[in-house]
């Protein structure tokens, strides 16, 4: 059940993960001994990106901290622990490890890494009341129940190595175009170079908005899983009343078509109308 509910919130995730294994292998040479060793790769780098080490690697990239003042102790960690008692007691296979951390700055958010980390802003402990962040915690603890964060760091693994792939293709072209210039007193070859070049490019481009308009569309599939996590271990009004805190601080403006097909978060309004009706149907 765990699996399929993985699978089925973050395919996006791994269809784009798979994609990028395939483009390395075939950069690698697409034999046998290429697969091999693209899997040893990607193996490797996933090991330590899933591992505690990979997580405390992120959260120094963040720059989390734990719970330190008095009003974090004890305003926020009898909020996270009370959610995460709720959290286990609806998905008993919950890591026991989680634990709540502190991002210093006051835009109002929260995020989930890993496997065992949460995280509150100051902005958000200063903006939520208590229930409110009981509903925002509950929402974090969905996406480590399904899945999201580690379907992310794959992709995020991918991206780094097809990136690798790309800057060793264009560094071969360049070099290439170097040695044909010497001796290509025509200039066809060059102008063929060039041309091959060209459409590099703009397979990197039409690749890259792409993979942005899939993964976004997971990532906002995602939150959507999130927000029913909170609804179903009972803090949706909760939830509710933390998303119209954040409609009314957010700056309304309007956006392109494609700043909405490469939304990673879906529209507050729709959030609350689904939370909503949900708890209507309850």
């Amino acid at each position: 059940m765990a699996v399929l509910r993985f699978i089925r919130g973050n395919l996006g995730y791994l269809l784009w993960f798979a994609f990028y294994f395939l483009i390395s292998w075939s950069i690698l040479g697409g034999n046998w001994q290429a697969f091999g060793w693209a899997s040893l790769i990607y193996g490797v780098s996933i090991t330590i990106a899933l591992s505690p080490v990979g997580e405390v690697l992120l959260r120094a990239i963040y720059g989390l901290r734990t719970a330190s003042t008095r009003e974090e102790k004890e305003y926020l960690l009898p909020v996270f622990e009370e959610v995460y008692e709720m959290a286990k007691e609806k998905f008993p296979k919950l890591s026991k490890n989680v634990k709540l951390y502190i991002e210093d700055t006051m835009i109002v958010n929260a995020l989930a890494m890993g496997r065992n980390t949460i995280a509150v802003t100051r902005g958000a402990v200063k903006t939520l009341s208590q229930d409110e962040l009981k509903g925002v915690i509950a929402h974090e603890f969905g996406h480590l129940v399904n899945g999201d964060t580690k379907a992310l760091l794959l992709n995020v693994i991918g991206n780094g190595f097809f990136a690798l792939t790309i800057i060793a293709v264009r560094i071969i072209i360049l070099i290439f175009r170097w040695i044909v210039a010497q001796f290509d007193g025509s200039g066809i070859v060059s102008l063929v170079l060039w041309f091959m070049n060209v459409m590099l490019e703009l397979y990197i481009f039409a690749i890259m908005i792409a993979g942005q308009i899939l993964l976004s569309a997971t990532s906002r599939e995602a939150e959507y899983y999130a927000d029913y996590f909170a609804y179903e271990i009972g803090l949706g009004d909760e939830l509710i009343s933390a998303f119209y805190i954040l409609q009314q601080i957010s700056i309304p403006r309007n956006v392109t078509i494609m700043e909405r097909l490469r939304a990673s978060h879906p529209n507050m309004g729709k959030r609350i109308e689904r939370l909503e009706q949900l708890q209507e149907v309850g």
